[in-house]
């Protein structure tokens, strides 16, 4: 079920503000309205979390043995430090204790690096010259001796010879020293002298890298010991976050500050009674129906809660007002995940995964939604590949005896079989949410409406049929259902017309995408299909090399274990488009669920 809201609005005397939002805080029940997202301290606290956050990656990068760019900002005293002055700074730098320190020095790495390469860059500049000396050319130029670097393209390096030294042809160009006293030809490209000697600039970046590659390796050898630390830094600087937004949504009017929020109907009593010990003013009213800031906590059937997992992970939640779909989603997410995958070894396969996994976090209750979830995923793919008696896409005369003696369902067998249950499970699935929305509706009109939607629905499964299922016959009442469903859908409508005419006007349209409706259910015949048939073609492709027998059992291995990896992934990309598709598109349009809730997320007081 969805939990019921109370709308809240606390009012409190500006001087105790602090010590209410402490109170708040210990209750650990209320939901603040996010009116107000900016200020001094909220920039602050965030700050603080992206520091931690970064000192974070960087320990990560570390940790993967990889490299990272970190850009000073702009105020960084880092950022302003000429390059002698860096690296003279970074020799008395000790391990990192804390994110700010561990920033710092990922700073000072990254900006070495950048130094180091724009050198080794310039001098690429200047490597046909060979060792260049601004200082020497500028003596020969006070003593009347023009020296001027230049480079000139091939085809024209003859007409400036003989005022000029050449030292290198590269790239179709020639590089050479101008020494007459006349100005450069136009056809000389002018090469500018470096800032210092070329043999000082190659030293600059030669300590430069030196001295990144030490700050890296002092950075790796605390990477571990530190990082405890900065965890707690980063949830210290959440928690001060969420204290900085409450603090700048309980905003001040005159003498009185006010803060608006949501409480869980069965925590009013709570808020309530904290009211009366701290003097606040405490307002609870039902929201509004078109009220778009209630949050959503969804507490599914006790049997069903992993579902949560799930919506989790795909980032999605019903409106307060939408209904808690998760007792169908869970049921037909489970037998179309079982349908796409398609395979009882493949659904073996990743049952021992989801036990290995449990084993190892046996400890970690966070993880026991996710893993019940797949197990329940797993299992519900043995059994469709049991019935089905699909195994790694072997034949089943070649399968060991004991599967072979494993009772299986002929009929599943056939591919038109298939298709028909697959538009079954189609109606199934949109009737479950007509159904739905007329027990809602009743006794207003708008029940009629729905009936008639699931009368269609079921007139739009037996065309489909009809038209793709060989050897099913359409009855001959099936356009007499369909007239019939249609004009109980247009009777509300027709009711109210003046503000239901381009609904009126869109059936035609609407009953067609029905059957489109139907017809995507398809999708599951034809992914499973060809899971299988995948399957068999490695096995085949394997089973048909015709090399010694040691090389043959080595490339046997490979391509069986590359093939069916391959497809177990394919399998579990299909489950996460075709699958969720049919849940929150085709089932949810026809329940109406948007998926637009906001997360419940309470004012409390952070872990440790």
């Amino acid at each position: 079920m969805i939990v019921t809201m109370k709308r809240l609005m606390v009012l409190c005397t500006v001087r105790a503000r602090q010590e209410a939002l402490c109170s708040l805080r210990a209750l650990g029940c209320v939901h603040i309205t996010q009116e107000v997202r900016d200020g001094a301290e909220v920039r602050q606290a965030a700050a603080a979390v992206r520091g931690s956050e970064r000192a974070l990656r960087v320990l990560d990068v570390l940790k993967q043995g990889g490299t990272f760019v970190f850009k000073p900002e702009a105020s960084s005293a880092v950022a302003a430090l000429p390059l002698s002055e860096l690296i003279a700074s970074c020799g008395d730098l000790k391990p990192p204790q804390d994110a700010a320190e561990v920033n710092d020095i990922a700073e000072r790495i990254t900006r070495l690096r950048e130094e180091a390469f724009a050198l080794r860059l310039q001098l690429r500049r200047y490597e046909p010259f060979g060792e260049v000396d601004p200082v020497k050319i500028q003596a020969l130029a006070r003593q009347g001796v023009q020296v001027i670097l230049f480079k000139v393209p091939q085809a024209h390096a003859a007409a400036v010879e003989a005022s000029a030294v050449f030292f290198q042809r590269e790239a179709g160009f020639v590089y050479g020293a101008w020494l007459a006293a006349e100005p450069l030809p136009a056809e000389c490209e002018l090469v500018p002298l470096p800032p210092a000697a070329t043999r000082v600039l190659l030293q600059q970046a030669e300590t430069a890298e030196k001295t990144a590659d030490a700050l890296m390796a002092q950075l790796a050898a605390c990477s571990q010991s530190v990082r405890p630390t900065i965890e707690k830094q980063a949830r210290q600087a959440q928690a001060a976050q969420v204290f900085a937004l409450a603090s700048a949504n309980l905003q001040a009017h005159g003498e009185v500050a006010c803060l608006n929020g949501y409480v869980p109907e069965r925590a009013e009593q709570n808020v309530l009674a904290q009211a009366t010990r701290e003097g606040w003013g405490v307002v609870l009213e039902t929201p509004a129906p078109d009220d778009p800031n209630v949050p959503v906590l969804l507490e599914p059937p006790r049997g069903f809660r992993a579902i949560g997992a799930l919506f989790k992970g795909l980032g999605i939640l019903p409106g307060y007002t939408e209904g808690d779909c998760s007792i169908p989603f869970y049921l037909f997410f489970s037998i179309f995940f079982a349908m796409l995958v398609g395979d009882a070894g493949y659904g073996a396969i990743l049952l021992a995964a989801v036990l290995a996994v449990a084993w190892k976090l046996r400890c970690r209750a966070a993880a026991r939604p996710v893993l019940l979830l797949m197990g329940v995923f797993s299992l519900s793919t043995i059994v469709w590949g049991v019935l089905s008696g699909t195994y790694f896409g072997i034949a089943k005369g070649s399968l060991p005896q004991c599967l072979q003696a494993i009772p299986t369902v002929a009929w599943l067998g056939d591919d038109n079989n298939l298709m028909f249950l697959c538009f079954l499970l189609g109606a199934l699935h949109l009737s479950v949410a007509r159904l739905w929305n007329a027990i809602l509706f009743a006794p207003h009109l708008k029940m009629i409406g729905e009936l008639g939607w699931l009368g269609v629905t079921w007139s739009m499964f037996l065309v489909v049929c009809g038209i793709v299922v060989n050897w099913f016959t359409q009855p001959e009442w099936t356009w007499w259902l369909l007239a019939g469903s249609v004009v109980l859908i247009l009777v509300p409508l027709v009711v109210d017309i003046r503000h239901q005419g381009v609904s009126i006007g869109m059936l035609p349209l609407n009953v067609i995408s029905a059957m489109g409706d139907i017809i995507s259910y398809v999708r599951l015949f034809a992914v499973g299909l060809a899971s299988v048939k995948v399957a068999e073609n490695f096995n085949a492709m394997a089973l048909g090399l015709d090399l010694p027998m040691v090389l043959r059992v080595l490339a046997v291995a490979a391509i069986l274990l590359i093939g069916h990896g391959l497809n177990l992934a394919m399998g579990a990309l299909s489950v996460l488009v075709h699958a969720v598709r049919l849940n929150t598109l085709e089932f949810s349009n026809a329940k109406g669920i948007t998926w637009t809730g906001q997360p419940y997320t309470p004012f409390k007081q952070p872990q440790q």
